[in-house]
């Protein structure tokens, strides 16, 4: 008896453990160095560093791209789980004909503070919010854009503001069905702290949505994205990327010609042409 209590304690100790240690093996924070910084800034001269004060001692920190605030939609990023969104800056200056606001997760880059599901999703509001109210940004002219991990808080931020469109590089139905891909799904549902299940609030997105997604993607099953673009009811696309890699779907033209695409239609006016449904 005495051994089986020391077994049913080390196992339960064990599952604790697993528990609080699941945001480490789910967030991997990326920093930014001062020289990054700098050189961000001789070769975009047009970017902004921005700062939002999100909860006390709570920093979020990033870039606004301004290209043409009238007469551009203005995009939200929201990137990868180990992803440093000013990465992205240079591609999406010369790419992307729209204005972009990256923020960086807690504790990624400059960001202060610990990354959670409840935090990325809270921040997102706030993020949207600081620079809605700065510009007065009409809701409809906006877009959140969401890569693998960021597509969950890309479309609560939609599904909570109102925006315009919503883009979807790499989504998953939730992150506890990716997992329970690679690990027995009894042992993900107990130890799984954070989900991010995008399907379950998926069906109320009404913004006209695009779906990128990567036709050779190692890190997220294409089964995931097909699951949650069926559920989506508002007026979509699902552009496949031949070739593409989930790391590397963005190094493709069709990529960017997509999106463009995409941001070039009314959104009130359902679709723009040129996509297949």
């Amino acid at each position: 008896m005495r051994v089986l209590f020391i077994l049913v304690t080390a196992a339960l100790v064990f599952l604790v453990g697993l528990y609080f240690f699941s945001r480490k093996l789910l967030y991997f924070p990326v920093s930014i160095t001062p020289e990054r910084l700098a050189d961000i800034n001789a070769r975009i001269p047009e970017v902004e560093e921005i700062q939002i004060l999100v909860e006390k001692k709570v920093i979020l920190h990033g870039w606004l791209l301004q290209k043409d605030l009238a007469g551009l939609p203005t995009i939200f990023y929201f990137g990868g789980n180990a992803e440093e969104v000013s990465l992205n800056l240079e591609d999406y200056a010369a790419n992307v004909s729209a204005n972009l606001v990256l923020v960086n997760y807690r504790g990624y880059g400059l960001s202060t503070g610990s990354t959670a599901e409840y935090h990325l999703k809270s921040d997102a509001l706030a993020i949207y919010d600081h620079l809605a109210d700065r510009f007065d940004l009409d809701p409809v002219r906006c877009a959140a854009w969401g890569r693998s991990l960021g597509s969950s808080i890309a479309a609560h931020l939609v599904l909570e503001r109102g925006l315009g469109r919503l883009i979807l590089t790499c989504p998953f139905d939730s992150i506890q069905d990716v997992a329970a891909a690679y690990y027995p799904s009894w042992l993900v549902n107990l130890v799984l702290q954070d989900r991010h299940r995008t399907i379950d609030f998926a069906p109320r997105i009404t913004s006209p949505t695009l779906v990128l997604a990567a036709a050779d993607d190692e890190v997220i099953p294409f089964r995931h994205t097909q699951k949650l673009y069926d559920s989506l009811t508002c007026p979509k696309q699902l552009v496949p990327i031949a070739g593409a890699g989930h790391n590397t779907i963005s190094a493709f033209a069709a990529y960017f010609d997509a999106v463009n695409v995409f941001l070039q239609k009314d959104p009130e006016k359902h679709m723009p042409l040129g996509l297949p449904e």
